[in-house]
């Protein structure tokens, strides 16, 4: 569109009303043949702008498009469009410009590509030669055609050029960015615009764009999972309440956005100028996001416990092991409960397990909810489980005395900071008497006994006493069966026992109930026959727990598998004990009383001629055969069924001899 030397008005009319006719002429045609055509429009007149008076040709200002756009020149040194088709396609595809001044060129177009007046129109085309390239003159050579505004106009351009490359004109592009945030109850979404300006990257207002959000894991405050967002606004959302966490994410999509360099180009098929089309292509800006964040559901834990030792010895040091996880009932489901840490991080809320061993008891303690007010208590211990779901350790508890003992548990909500999900925790504590959690420390008493009599001159009642320490407290009846050997011609080794005591006479038995420490007195046996006794004594002990409690006492809350009896319901609290050996202070002696001559036979002096009586030598008795070995339970044989002792058979002799004697002696005396 270079100044053309000036000419007859007349015919420059008569030119363009050739081509206006032309361009009705040919229209229709080109509607006829549709897409086989290969141009998409065609630029049939001057649009917006100023004809220059002194040629009445020149032309600044944009053309109208046969589609209704406008368009302005690009290229100063070829002809003008007027009438040539053009081809439609984005600017940055056609590479014609750098990224920057393309993206002033698309700005120009959306914002002065059909303004309205000629004036804004032809500094619009004077910016747009600028970018494009002058041919090496300045704009006011161009300006002129603006004739007495050609100063306006060349101000008007540089105007434009300054806007375009301030804040908030010409861009590059546009991208989109969307924050989910779950902090409870709820959560909210935001999504804003970056626009990539020439001048610098800024935001749009909020609100100025609507775009469209697609969440997964949430839905609106409407139930939908769908929706409308705009831009910088915050929505709420409502996260989807299942296990341990909620897994929220969204999808938001901008279309239609006035933004980025891809201006419309309208590329010439012929030899004349190309155009910078109104209505530049819109810019896409898309986003994707996803957050964690702990559920706002309660969360139940669950501990399964199990004592160190089922059977242990005074002194030993004993541990509650703990299996944690969430409770089967607990509305996360299988998942254990999480809280949002300071780095943002999900870490499993905190647990204090605290552990109390209770005993010692006497009996093995009956299952209750909660254990016994008046229970005695060993000691109590804590744990602080930061891991979440595992088996751990307490810290011990030592064993002082006999008896049973058995763990309880618990989790106070309280003890774990409302930031670590505390209140969101559900207490917990364990069922009392569980079998897993009862350990049985068996009791080792002394007993020593004392028998009632050391001696006796005449038949008498003996009982034993038996001094007992080192049974629990508590302790059900158990039985001591006291038994009195005897009687025997001789006394046997003191802290011994006899080869043969299983085979030794036995006077009887007594049976005494001890359910506690101290001094117990047995029932008495009667003695009534001369010679050596000693006192024995045995108990079977206490019977295991299993007979009362076949379950073994253990609760679904308490164990992961079947019940199984534990060995502190099989073993006794008190094993068998006894003691068969000689004791003085067990021991008695039945003395055999002093021989006296009948009171009815006198004295008799036998003749100094008489021969001498004959006593038959006292023979002693025959030992009875040995009795074959029983076991320990076999009873012995009891006095008052056996023959007489030696010493009294003795003494039966010597007195039949004496008699026969004197009864010769006064026989002869009489003949």
């Amino acid at each position: 569109m270079n100044p053309r030397p000036r000419s007859r008005p007349l015919l420059h009319v008569l030119r363009l009303v050739g081509l206006l006719i032309a361009g009705l002429l040919t229209a229709p045609l080109a509607l006829a043949l549709g897409s086989s055509t290969a141009f998409a429009a065609e630029a049939v007149s001057h649009g917006q702008g100023v004809l220059w008076s002194k040629d009445h040709t020149s032309w600044l200002g944009n053309y109208l498009l046969d589609d209704g756009r406008h368009g302005y020149c690009i290229d100063v040194e070829k002809p003008p469009p007027l009438g040539a088709a053009v081809d439609y396609l984005p600017g940055t595809s056609a590479a014609w410009f750098g990224a920057d001044d393309s993206a002033r060129l698309a700005f120009i177009s959306r914002e002065w590509g059909a303004p309205g007046d000629p004036l804004t129109a032809a500094a619009a085309q004077l910016a747009t030669w600028t970018i494009t390239g002058l041919a090496g003159r300045d704009q006011a050579f161009f300006a002129q055609r603006a004739n007495a505004d050609a100063d306006l106009v060349v101000s008007a351009a540089n105007h434009m050029l300054r806007v375009a490359d301030g804040a908030g004109g010409a861009s590059r592009g546009v991208s989109a960015s969307v924050t989910l945030d779950l902090d409870g109850p709820g959560g909210r979404v935001v999504s804003d615009l970056v626009v990539d300006h020439l001048g610098g990257a800024r935001s749009p207002a909020p609100g100025s764009f609507t775009g469209s959000a697609t969440l997964r894991g949430a839905t609106f405050p409407d139930g939908r999972r769908t929706g409308a967002i705009g831009n910088g606004v915050a929505l709420a959302i409502v996260p989807d309440q299942r296990g341990a966490t909620e897994q929220v994410s969204i999808d938001v999509v901008f279309e239609g956005l006035p933004f980025g360099a891809d201006y419309r180009l309208g590329r010439s098929t012929g030899d004349t100028q190309s155009l910078l089309v109104t209505e530049p292509y819109d810019a896409r800006a898309e986003a994707s996001a996803t957050a964690s964040a702990p559920s706002e559901l309660p969360f139940a834990p669950r501990v399964v416990t199990a004592t160190s030792e089922a059977v242990a010895a005074p002194g030993a040091e004993l541990t509650d092991i703990l299996t944690v996880s969430a409770h089967p009932q607990s509305p996360t489901g299988s998942e254990w409960g999480v809280f949002e840490a300071r780095d943002g991080s999900l870490q499993p809320i905190p647990v204090v397990v605290e552990s109390v061993l209770w005993g010692p008891f006497g009996s093995l303690p009956e299952p209750s909810p909660r254990a016994p007010a008046d229970a005695p208590r060993v000691c109590t211990v804590e744990l602080r489980i930061e891991g979440g779901p595992g088996t751990y350790r307490t810290p011990p508890c030592t064993l002082t005395t006999p008896g049973y003992y058995v763990w309880t548990d618990s989790i106070d909500p309280a003890r774990t900071p409302r930031s670590q999900g505390g209140d969101r925790l559900r207490p917990w504590t364990s069922e009392f008497g569980a079998a897993p959690e009862t350990t049985l420390v068996p009791a080792s008493p002394e007993v020593s006994t004392v028998a009632s009599q050391h001696r006796l001159d005449a038949p008498g009642c003996v009982s034993d006493a038996l001094a007992i320490r080192g049974l629990p407290e508590g302790t059900t009846p158990i039985a001591v069966v006291s038994t009195l050997i005897g009687p025997l011609t001789e006394t046997p080794p003191a802290g011994e026992t006899p080869p043969d005591w299983r085979s030794s006479p036995v006077v009887g038995e007594v049976t005494t109930m001890v359910a506690a420490d101290g001094t117990h007195e047995s029932p008495c046996i009667p003695v009534t026959t001369p010679g050596f006794y000693y006192f024995v004594f045995a108990s079977p002990g206490s019977s295991g727990a299993a007979s009362s409690r076949a379950s073994g006492g253990a609760s679904p809350e308490n164990t992961l598998h079947e019940p199984t009896l534990s060995a502190a319901f099989t073993e006794p609290l008190v094993p068998p004990f006894s003691d068969t050996r000689v004791h003085e202070s067990e021991s008695l002696e039945f003395r055999s009383p002093p021989i006296s001559p009948p009171p009815s036979s006198p004295p008799v002096t036998p003749p100094a001629d008489a021969p001498p009586a004959i006593v038959p030598p006292v023979l002693p008795p025959s030992a009875p055969p040995e009795a074959p070995p029983t076991s320990a339970r076999a009873q012995l044989p009891r006095t008052g069924t056996t023959p007489p002792s030696a010493v009294t058979t003795a003494v039966t002799i010597v007195a039949i001899m004496a008699g026969l004697a004197g009864l010769g002696v006064a026989l002869r005396r009489r003949s």
